[in-house]
């Protein structure tokens, strides 16, 4: 809610919108990561969530109830979103929903992927590996990381790298163009993330002492 409050709030403004996004959803990636660490993983995205499934650092059945939660959790965020910014819902921000633009809806899922790929990379190489920086600097090389693809993405997909982030306010704004795109990308790109991490990245020692 975080980060697509700031792509509202810099509308109404009339400030740079792809600036305010990348700083707004970098810093509440980095901190809610950061303090819910110790609780649930700060796991935050479904694609990651399912990338710690995959490569079985996760219970499936853990994973599963995580994403659910996620999900209803981006919902309500999107309402709220509603209530504080009832102008927005039929605009073409649509409350600041996730869009293709000046891309094909293949070649925006593309680019989902790849954000999402080098985020869920970070997650595994900092909060992941015991060999990271997550106990030094929290989530905030995550946070580094989603503000870059912001920069390099966002107008062209909305830089949503989570169904999670696509979901509330779509829902509620009813504005669903493209959703394929912010299901697909992300889910993928946060499967191959992880799993190259995990395989390719990982010392076998470490993966097999973790």
């Amino acid at each position: 809610m975080g980060g697509a409050g700031s792509v509202l709030a810099a509308s109404a403004v009339g400030q740079p919108v792809i600036l305010f996004a990348a700083f707004g959803h970098a810093f509440a990636v980095a901190v809610m990561a950061t303090a819910l660490g110790p609780i649930s993983g700060g796991q935050i995205s479904p694609a990651v969530s399912l990338g710690l499934v995959i490569t079985r650092h996760q219970r499936a059945d853990t994973g599963a109830a995580i994403i659910a939660f996620q999900l209803i959790g981006s919902v309500l965020g999107g309402f709220v979103l509603r209530w504080l910014y009832p102008g927005q819902v039929s605009t073409s921000l649509h409350l600041a929903t996730p869009a293709v633009t000046a891309l094909t809806p293949e070649g925006g899922m593309l680019l989902e992927l790849l954000m999402t790929f080098l985020v869920v990379f970070v997650v595994f190489a900092t909060a992941i590996d015991p060999r990271g920086a997550a106990k030094t600097l929290g989530a905030i090389p995550i946070g580094l990381t989603v503000g870059v693809d912001w920069l390099f993405g966002g107008y062209f997909t909305g830089a949503a790298m989570s169904p999670g982030r696509w979901l509330g306010p779509a829902v509620a704004s009813g504005f669903y163009d493209n959703w394929w795109v912010y299901w697909i990308g992300p889910l993928l790109g946060g499967v191959l993330g992880a799993v190259v991490y995990e395989y390719v990245f990982r010392p076998r020692a470490v993966v097999e002492h973790a």
